[in-house]
């Protein structure tokens, strides 16, 4: 709950250091008073309307939120402070770490609820469907959460299903340029090292008859070896290195002859086309190396084209399997659902009779499968649908599918309303008071009021007032709400009667 709030220079309020209350708290006072510009300050505190102060502090008591996924550190159980600086620019603080607005937003809106024009989830069908839902005794829970968790599953193997048919609409073309690049690299078999031995060879052929030329000449130098030889011997001199050295490289000279004369039983045009094909495949696939990487996977992803068909039919099967198993689920859902039908009527047509609001009419059709199985639920005053209803009407019957919720399934957080009892009747607004009463029980609520009603109920009554310039608000004690409400019932003349009627409705006794 809202703690406390400190609020400075909002355009009438110098300042105000309010300590709040649990349960319903009713704002009131003369028109123009200020009531606004301080429900518009306390909206501001959780990003919901802009600021109207130079700086406001609300502290909150520990709330169930997570804030992990925004980056922010906060355990359960730990005091919030939510501070608002406004200068050349608004900035946002959440337990002294800077935020923005929308993240603020996101943060809180599990917690802080805000009715005023027609913005509201409360009313739409999947919403209501859930309170009935909640309604709902026995295995009804268990059998929905079972049912969600199939249909999550249903969905995603018709995603992974209309992928495949996708791919499948393009597999001859596929599968025929697939096979095409195999085919290709196949066809070259190129071997690693090769491309590289081929150009060296082509530079052999291209210098063929110059170099046998040259070999065949230097051959000739060595007929005048042994002359060489018997002019060092007949010098004593040693000629054993230049032996060896000359056997050498007639030796290389004569293997690199017997080379180029092989070379004679090459086709040169072979050898270029084949330079020529291996070249391709380096310049496609940057080297021999990549080509045949390729090659390994096209020919994986050929068999996966194979197997689309299988694959298809598996999924198929499943698809059916589990959209069977989702309706036999979705059916045992609905049957429970009409069985409660009437008795979830009877309890809106209750609350709807103490707000004045036309008799309900409830329907629950069959329809296709969504999350929460094939039930369609619409839900009407008379005969006017919930998008024609007037504000006044679709605020009302916003309170009342919050005021099943919480009586289902009890929750807790903070409920601001605007002039919720604005242009209703005595009676209206005594039927907004009760069921305000209600939900106070589980909420921590905020009201600005102008009727007594609501007033009367509630936990902490604030007036608003203005001197001059300035407005202030001050928590009423006993004597304060009966004069206020006396106010509020004949204005500025308080009447004995309306003093007395104020006593009543606050089960006071006549000694006030």
């Amino acid at each position: 709950m809202i703690e406390k709030i400190i609020i400075k220079n909002a355009i009438i309020f110098p300042e105000i250091n309010l300590e709040l209350q649990p349960g319903l708290n009713v704002f009131s006072g003369a028109s123009g008073s200020g009531k606004s510009v301080f429900m518009q300050s306390l909206l501001a505190a959780f990003g919901l309307k802009d600021s109207n102060a130079e700086f406001q502090s609300t502290l909150l008591s520990a709330i169930p939120i997570n804030t992990q996924e925004y980056g922010i550190e906060y355990e359960e159980n730990e005091e919030i402070i939510l501070n608002i600086q406004k200068k050349e620019k608004t900035r946002f603080f959440f337990n002294s770490n800077p935020i923005s607005k929308k993240t603020l937003q996101a943060i809180l809106s599990p917690f802080i609820k805000h009715i005023s024009l027609k913005n509201a989830t409360e009313l739409e069908e999947q919403n209501i469907l859930h309170i009935l839902d909640l309604s709902i005794k026995g295995e009804h829970q268990e059998n929905l959460k079972k049912f969600k968790t199939k249909f999550q599953e249903l969905r995603q193997i018709e995603l992974d299903l209309k992928e495949l048919l996708e791919q499948e609409k393009q597999i001859t073309e596929l599968k025929e340029f697939t096979a095409f690049e195999i085919q290709k690299i196949e066809s070259i078999n190129p071997k690693i090292g090769e491309y590289e031995e081929l150009l060296n060879l082509k530079k052999h052929l291209s210098k063929k008859e110059k170099l046998t030329t040259l070999i065949l000449k230097a051959l000739e130098c060595f007929n005048s070896f042994q002359t060489i030889q018997q002019a060092l011997n007949a010098l004593n001199l040693d000629s054993q290195s230049l032996d060896n050295e000359l056997s050498d490289t007639q030796a290389k000279l004569e293997n690199e002859l017997e080379k180029l004369q092989n070379l004679e039983e090459i086709n040169p045009e072979e050898i270029l086309d084949r330079i020529s094909s291996l070249s391709d495949l380096n310049n496609r696939y940057g080297s021999i190396e990549n080509a045949l990487s390729h090659l390994q996977k096209e020919r994986i992803k050929l068999q996966e084209y194979h197997n689309i068909s299988f694959n298809k039919v598996a999924l198929q099967e499943k698809q059916a399997a589990l959209k069977q198993e989702c309706l036999e689920l979705a059916t045992n859902l609905h049957k429970e659902r009409l069985k409660y039908q009437n008795d979830f009527k009877n309890k809106i047509h209750t609350l709807c009779s103490s707000l004045k609001l036309k008799s309900p009419i409830l329907s629950l059709e069959k329809g296709e499968l969504k999350s929460d199985g094939y039930t369609y639920l619409d839900l009407n005053l008379a005969n006017t649908q919930i998008s024609n209803l007037s504000t006044g009407e679709y605020n009302r019957l916003r309170l009342i599918m919050m005021c099943l919720e919480s009586e289902f399934s009890p929750k807790t957080g903070v409920l601001i309303l605007d002039e919720i009892d604005a242009n209703l009747s005595g009676e209206e607004s005594d039927g907004v008071a009760q069921v305000l009463k209600t939900l106070s029980k589980n909420y921590q609520i905020f009201a600005i009021s102008h009727q007594p009603h609501i007033p009367a109920l509630a936990d902490a009554h604030y007036l608003v007032s203005k001197n001059d310039k300035h407005s202030q608000i001050t928590l009423l004690d006993n004597n304060g709400k009966i004069y206020e409400i006396a106010r509020m019932i004949s204005g500025s003349k308080i009447t004995k009667e309306a003093l007395e009627f104020a006593k009543t409705r606050l089960g006071l006794s006549s000694e006030y």
